[in-house]
């Protein structure tokens, strides 16, 4: 299924260097024994048959003249552009702390993608409009592999939205992703993404990043869906002052279980960074997550904050938190917070007192955990289809 033959297949019409990075990342694929994700009970997980995805996704505006955007799957003349981006991902892998998604899933994206897109906002140009991405998975396109690559030159600045979504409730659908994300001296990127798959597909998503001198990565990454959700953000702050922030939402009712990993790497003087995550759990969800900020030789009076807060509406749901702390330097400032714990019955009571049914309630206070990251989504259509979203699941 996942052979030769269709990576052969894969690269009629590309670029030829792209088909030959193709190439390399199915010998690597072929000889990578697949992990499980044991924390969630995912043993064994089989890959879905491969099908093309055949749908548009990237919504053109207008005022994005000066934006360069292609098709990883085009036939491209920049090709060796990308490449170079691509190889200062090469050595970079940090051993110490959580590894993110298994090698397999990785070499799988870069092999057999079947979307994706070359994203980069040249030097000196701030763009105030967002990139829109909407991928919408359905009974004709059930399978999504998406290999991305985001530049942000120097003094640029971007925002991305990638929405993945769908309709259907019977479809199986699979998810299979990768984004890589440069950000260049003094330039500001930001990246939104959504995930509200249904009960029965499966999701796994790996976001790797290298930012540079004084450059700004804000994650804001929103998990609602997926019968399975497997996702990882790596960020390596490689220069002085660089920064990053994660702005995590997610929710997981009925049996959806989640494997969620962020991961800090402060290389850079003076560097910092935020992870706050924000989740609810209802039902029989599982969910596990990793937090990590990793301070390496050299990191001095960097800075990095972690928080996860997590609300539990059932006494049957699993909620697993591993935050971590590595330094190789003394001078620095590092802290984590965890808590989770059950929805707040005095409050519950005092909203039901006010004439709102228990389901109104507990939405309400869901809302209120929720809202100052919702606020973030540039776009209000979105953001409105997404809170709603959320109700639908409180009340279900």
């Amino acid at each position: 299924m996942y052979n030769k033959k269709l990576v052969d297949n894969l690269t009629t019409g590309q670029s030829k260097l792209l088909s030959s990075r193709r190439r390399e990342s199915f010998d690597f694929f072929q000889d990578l024994a697949q992990g499980d994700y044991e924390r969630i009970n995912l043993i064994n997980y089989q890959f879905p048959e491969y099908s093309p995805y055949n749908k548009e996704y990237l919504k053109e505006k207008k005022g994005q003249a000066e934006l360069l955007i292609k098709k990883m799957t085009d036939n491209l003349n920049n090709e060796e552009e990308i490449l170079n981006y691509l190889d200062q991902f090469k050595d970079k892998k940090v051993e110490k702390g959580n590894q993110g998604l298994d090698p397999k899933y990785l070499a799988m994206a870069e092999a057999f993608y079947n979307t994706g897109l070359f994203i980069k906002v040249p030097k000196n140009v701030e763009l105030k409009l967002p990139v829109e991405i909407f991928y919408q998975l359905d009974q004709e396109n059930p399978v999504l592999i998406d290999n991305n690559l985001i530049v942000a030159e120097e003094n640029s600045r971007l925002t991305v939205v990638i929405d993945y979504r769908m309709q259907d409730q019977n479809v199986e659908a699979f998810h299979n992703g990768l984004t890589r994300v440069i950000v260049k001296d003094n330039a500001v990127l930001n990246i939104v993404k959504v995930q509200r798959f249904n009960d029965q597909s499966d999701n796994f998503d790996s976001n790797i990043s290298l930012v540079s001198n004084q450059g700004e990565l804000n994650w804001i990454p929103i998990e609602l869906g997926g019968k399975n959700s497997v996702t990882n953000n790596e960020n390596t702050l490689m220069d002085d002052g660089s920064r990053a922030s994660i702005s995590s939402v997610y929710f997981a009712d009925g049996d959806r279980k989640m494997d969620l990993g962020f991961k800090m790497n402060h290389q850079g003087r003076h560097s910092s960074s935020e992870i706050e995550s924000k989740g609810v759990l209802k039902d029989r969800a599982q969910k596990v997550f990793r937090g990590d900020l990793y301070f390496q030789k050299g990191a001095s009076q960097a800075n990095g904050s972690e928080k996860e807060e997590v609300l539990l509406l059932d006494k049957t749901v699993d909620s697993d938190s591993i935050p971590a702390l590595f330094s190789e330097e003394d001078n620095v400032e590092g802290e984590h917070a965890v808590s989770a714990g059950q929805i707040d019955e005095q409050r519950l009571f005092y909203l039901m007192s006010r004439g709102m049914t228990k389901a109104e309630a507990k939405q309400l206070m869901v809302e209120a955990a929720f809202n100052p990251i919702f606020d973030k989504i540039p776009l209000n259509d979105l953001k409105g289809s997404v809170i709603n979203d959320v109700k639908t699941r409180i009340r279900s």
